[in-house]
């Protein structure tokens, strides 16, 4: 037999005895040690819960004030030379939608709801949508790709 193999089968059989002794002497020794009690924390916890201090949170601007581009999708490949842009911006604004070659202005409507359409070309198009509300000027910009083939 090889010296490695016997030196393998050796420490093998003197870890299983390790672990079979520990396996059924372990209860009895465990049960005369001291129990272990860990400390209570929650007096800690309800003291920094307690503090109220730090930086109060700004009031969020409400969802119709902020422009957000809902269609066309980020990346999106469109089929056709047009695409419809929507979303939503403040009340009453003006929107401009500019794209690679033309742009189209709308107002959005008492919701805050808009839609327009642009112009595609071919490869890769930046959309940009601009809002002009009461002095507050807000820009949005979305890739869309136009290709005429077929998928």
């Amino acid at each position: 037999m090889n010296k490695d193999a016997l030196l393998a089968t050796v420490i093998g059989f003197g870890v299983g005895l390790v672990i079979a002794a520990l396996v059924f002497l372990g209860p009895s020794v465990f049960k005369n040690l001291p129990p272990i009690h860990m400390p209570d924390f929650s007096s800690l916890i309800s003291k920094f819960t307690s503090q109220k201090s730090g930086p109060k949170p700004s009031p969020t601007p409400k969802p119709n004030e902020v422009l957000t581009i809902q269609s066309p999708l980020p990346e999106a490949i469109e089929g056709k030379n047009e695409s419809l842009v929507s979303g939503s911006a403040p009340p009453n604004a003006t929107i401009v939608l500019e794209g690679e070659s033309t742009e189209n202005v709308v107002v959005a409507n008492a919701e805050g709801a808009y839609a327009g359409k642009i112009s595609l070309g071919e490869g890769k198009n930046e959309l940009i949508v601009t809002s002009y509300s009461k002095g507050n000027i807000q820009t949005q910009s979305v890739i869309v790709y136009y290709t005429p083939e077929d998928f």
